[in-house]
Formats: C-alpha cells, sequence, structure tokens
C-alpha cells in the first residue's frame, strides 16, 4: 500500500441504515433570526414551541397542531411563553420597538390572566398569597381536593 492509498478516506456509504462510522456525528443548522420577525400569536406559539415561524423547524416533520381549551390556565402558560420568547428575543434585540410593544402588551394581557385566575381559584404564588394582609398559602382545599370533589 502506497501513501497515497493509505489517506484516501473510506466510503460512508451504509446500506443497512446504520449510521457508518466514518459519517460526521451532526451536521448543525442553526437559522438566523432576524429584525421584526414575523409571530405566531401567544396561543399557537405555545402550541408549535416558538414564537417567530422562521424558527419553526418541526422535528422529522412532526407539527403538533393540537389546540389547547381556552381555560384561564392555559391562556396564562401560552402569554407566558410568549413572554419569554419575547424577552429572549429583547435580549439580542433590544432596538426593535415593534417587539418591545408586543412584549409589553402580552405582559399586561399576562397580568389580567393572573389576576382573573386568582381571583376565581386562589394565589399562585406565596407572594400573592399575602397581598391583603393575611398568609393563606396553605388555606385548604387543595388543587387535588377540587378534582376529588368533580369526581363525586
Amino acid at each position: 500500500m502506497d501513501a497515497t492509498t493509505a489517506t484516501k478516506p473510506a466510503s460512508c456509504v451504509d446500506t443497512s441504515g446504520n449510521l457508518p462510522s466514518c459519517a460526521p456525528l451532526a451536521t448543525p443548522y442553526v437559522p438566523f433570526q432576524q429584525v421584526n420577525p414575523q409571530v405566531y400569536p401567544a396561543t399557537q406559539a405555545f402550541i408549535r414551541g416558538t414564537l417567530y415561524p422562521g424558527l419553526d423547524l418541526p422535528f422529522q416533520n412532526q407539527v403538533n397542531t393540537t389546540e389547547k381549551t381556552a381555560t384561564l390556565r392555559n391562556q396564562m402558560q401560552a402569554l407566558s411563553f410568549a413572554v419569554d420568547e419575547l424577552g429572549l428575543y429583547l435580549d439580542t434585540h433590544s432596538t426593535d420597538q415593534d417587539a418591545v410593544d408586543l412584549f409589553n402588551q402580552y405582559v399586561e394581557r399576562y397580568e389580567d390572566v393572573v389576576q382573573q385566575y386568582e381571583s376565581q381559584f386562589g394565589a399562585l404564588t406565596q407572594m400573592s398569597s399575602a397581598m391583603e394582609g393575611t398568609y393563606d398559602w396553605l388555606k385548604d382545599p387543595w388543587p387535588w381536593d377540587y378534582r376529588n370533589k368533580e369526581e363525586r
């Protein structure tokens, strides 16, 4: 065997469906987020796992389109997700005024939904449980007690 034969790479073709040992482990692709990107509505973003259609790259083309019921809890989760996504975007694009405005709208809507939820079901956090001068965080019924009443 001469020096030219020893340096030639082996063929990475495999017909059995296994990853050949000479194949690269991964070929990363990271989409670049543009300024002022399109956004999904908060409820759709929560389902899709991203606020940005340009970053929506479903794994193996499996797209989650399952709608969530319009409960206060689901609204809270969707708005919280959208606020987090926008916050991450604004960390690197702080001059995007449209994103700042949308962030503020979602924060306001989130606070309204939290207030509605807490007025119906009680405090979500220990801090909000003490807002009226009393501390009733450990006050019954517990969440599983509600479920037990519904099952009866």
